[in-house]
């Protein structure tokens, strides 16, 4: 038999396309298809617009048998995550609602039996960074109810639970080749890693003890395949390979169905959702949608003053603004962030969005899906006189630490280098930039205060 195996796909339906037509053609009853993860991407329309289920509805049209929850799909949140489970087999034995409980319909594993041969299909969703650091990940699943608990333990419990009722037992793991490579050291018992999260191209079977490890790159590029023989229900011989997808037809019915999908998500996303009179932009000069933003950032936590770059944006917004108007408006996957910086900190960046040949630079980083990076804007309760900043009436202070919200595009430095804050010291909120704006479009206040002039 064979395990044909996928991770990191992406949301890249065109390769999707082939993945389909190469399934059709060569995998049979009598073989597995396992997916190890990040199967959706938020910069999908059709998953925004769906809550994630089209991952679902695309891949019980491949016929996988099981998937990973990858950080792609944990970063949706809890109602989200479930959603995709309800319609799907999806597994993880480590990912946890924030008080430690399950999750609805979320599996830790399954046994499939296949030509009499069962199989104990365990999945993981990411804990450790590259370099083994531990709940690498939970800064940002516990915004949206998560977390992810050490994956070591919660293996062994599924291999021990399970305990003669299988022959085999394959890893689908969504922790990066590091973390694979650690597992198979530290786990008794898998006889396969099916890894992901890495983008790893594996050639051929990488070993340790006698756990197998292989990875298929991302993106649907390639599929892998494992050729199995058995005797007596054991392993007896495996072969691997690693086959591009680039040559293969397209599958005229999947098309059809990612555009059914894609046409139902853009009607749920053209949907209004606030009628406004006017927040006009600009990326250099202080406009009335980046002083809105300011303001909401000051609303969701007490500090001492709001600040936000002009790139988070890409145009103004007026009339009936939909979900779809706000993913362009606000691209970005940024959070707003809470952070304690020094007063030279926060003049070291204020003196570089002066420059208007800096603001008009590429703001590519971490997290940033617009265009140009822009000048900075403050909250109302902020005045520029002179190039001096005033909190509240009160010049800057150097020396005095000061409590700001931004967003963790500026919290992680990224081209205002001075406001670099460790993770462990920022307070992350729930939603991206373009939520924090819908969820303001009917506030009054901040409609009032983002005419007041900052600059005077």
């Amino acid at each position: 038999m064979r395990i044909f195996h996928t991770n990191d796909i992406h949301s890249e339906y065109e390769n999707m396309e082939r993945l389909a037509s190469f399934l059709k053609k060569y995998k049979t009853s009598d073989d597995l298809y396992l997916d190890a993860g990040d199967t959706g991407d938020l910069k999908s329309l059709m998953v925004i617009g769906s809550k994630g289920v089209v991952s679902a509805t695309l891949m019980n049209y491949l016929k996988v048998d099981a998937m990973a929850v990858g950080n792609n799909e944990s970063e949706l949140g809890q109602e989200w995550v479930e959603l995709i489970a309800k319609e799907m087999p999806l597994l993880s034995c480590n990912l946890k609602t924030i008080d430690g409980n399950d999750l609805n319909y979320l599996q830790n594993s399954k046994i499939i039996t296949k030509n009499d041969i069962r199989f104990l299909i365990i999945g993981t969703s990411p804990f450790y960074s590259a370099s083994l650091k531990e709940g690498a990940y939970n800064f940002f699943l516990e915004l949206d109810g998560l977390k992810s608990i050490e994956p070591i333990q919660a293996i062994q419990q599924e291999i021990e639970k399970y305990q003669g009722e299988y022959d085999v037992c394959i890893l689908l793991s969504h922790s990066g080749i590091e973390s694979d490579e650690y597992i198979a050291k530290s786990v008794n018992g898998i006889d396969i890693i099916i890894g992901g999260h890495s983008h790893t191209q594996i050639d051929d079977i990488l070993k340790i003890n006698h756990t197998m490890i292989v990875q298929a790159k991302s993106y649907a590029e390639y599929i892998g395949c494992l050729d199995i023989t058995f005797n007596e229900n054991k392993m007896d011989q495996v072969s691997y390979q690693l086959i591009p997808l680039d040559k293969e037809e397209k599958d005229q019915d999947f098309i059809e169905l990612v555009n059914r999908c894609n046409e139902q998500a853009i009607d749920q996303l053209n949907e209004p959702v606030a009628h406004v009179e006017a927040l006009n932009y600009d990326l250099v000069n202080e406009c009335h949608l980046i002083n809105f933003i300011c303001d909401a950032l000051m609303k969701l936590h007490p500090c001492d003053f709001a600040m936000i770059y002009h790139g988070i944006v890409n145009h103004s917004l007026k009339g009936d603004v939909s979900k779809m108007d706000l993913i362009h408006c606000s691209p970005s996957k940024l959070n707003p962030t809470f952070v304690k910086v020094m007063g030279k900190q926060i003049r070291d960046a204020f003196e570089l969005s002066l420059d208007k040949e800096y603001c008009l630079q590429s703001g590519k980083g971490p997290g940033f899906r617009g265009d140009k990076l822009g000048t900075l804007g403050f909250s109302s309760n902020v005045q520029i006189k002179d190039q001096k900043i005033l909190i509240n009436g009160v010049c800057l202070d150097d020396q005095k630490e000061y409590s700001i919200m931004i967003d963790d595009y500026l919290q992680r430095g990224a081209r205002y280098p001075s406001l670099k804050t460790p993770e462990k010291e920022a307070k992350f909120f729930r939603g991206f930039i373009r939520d924090l704006i819908e969820d303001h479009l009917n506030d009054e206040e901040c409609f009032t205060s983002c005419k007041i002039k900052r600059g005077v």
